[in-house]
């Protein structure tokens, strides 16, 4: 009797992100990310049971990545800017985002908590980007004119502005340019 493959972590969550991004939620399926990993629908069962666990789970990873590496922005030279790279890097996060709204959220207890934790990870990233902004506010790079809340809601939608017909470079350059001079007073 064989042993049973395994399967990476990464490698499982690129492909899943993948597999979204070509074919969304309904195209989703454990035979098609079994194909493409190279293992058998059953290998991926072992790890997550039902769709919905692997997709929570995969944007928890994402968030969490997110969420670490906003951590270092105030200490960069440009943290708005910093920002933005950041949001370039992680432009598909939108788009993985979009898939919520069929996710069946009580699908089971691990489900529920990876949806409890996608949204306490949202506020926290709001609060990181209220605190950069703050910062900033305070050094005159941000006007004070406009509600904070008004400010953090500019910043976190840029992720959703499309990078098609751009170089990640040429984005992050054109949203910063747009987003420094709504801030700036």
């Amino acid at each position: 009797m064989g042993r049973a493959k395994t399967i990476d972590e990464v490698q499982l969550f690129q492909e899943t992100e993948k597999l979204i991004l070509e074919s969304g939620y309904a195209g989703f399926h454990f035979k098609a990310l079994s194909e493409r990993l190279g293992v058998a629908r059953s290998t991926i069962y072992n790890y997550y049971p039902k769709k919905e666990e692997l997709i929570t789970a995969f944007m928890v990873h994402l968030l969490k990545q997110v969420v670490t590496k906003m951590d270092r922005l105030s200490e960069k030279e440009d943290p708005v800017r910093s920002m933005i790279e950041l949001w370039g890097n992680y432009a598909n996060i939108h788009q993985m985002m979009q898939v919520m709204p069929y996710i069946d959220k009580k699908a089971s207890a691990k489900v529920e908590e990876s949806v409890k934790e996608m949204f306490r990870m949202l506020q926290e990233m709001k609060v990181k980007i209220k605190i950069i902004l703050t910062a900033e506010q305070e050094k005159g790079e941000v006007r004070t004119d406009v509600h904070m809340d008004t400010l953090v809601g500019l910043v976190m939608a840029a992720v959703q502005i499309p990078m098609h017909h751009a170089s990640q470079e040429d984005w992050v350059k054109e949203v910063y340019l747009l987003i420094n001079d709504g801030l700036k007073g």
